[in-house]
């Protein structure tokens, strides 16, 4: 879960990075800020997935 939790920071990060880096607002950067806003919305994605799939590996039965 640890290294789950790290990578969903690390895909905040690197969106956080690319808009700061994307240039101004426009035509030609259009990508770059749905790329920056695909990796904002992910992270909560993949931990919610990881934690449903680490209650059913823990799972008993």
């Amino acid at each position: 879960m640890r290294i789950i939790l790290i990578l969903c920071c690390g895909m905040a990060f690197a969106g956080f990075v690319v808009c700061l880096f994307a240039g101004e607002p426009g035509v030609a950067t259009y990508g770059r800020y749905r790329l920056a806003k695909a990796l904002a919305d992910a992270p909560a994605g993949v931990l919610l997935l990881a934690g449903i799939g680490l209650i059913i590996v823990e799972d008993p039965h």
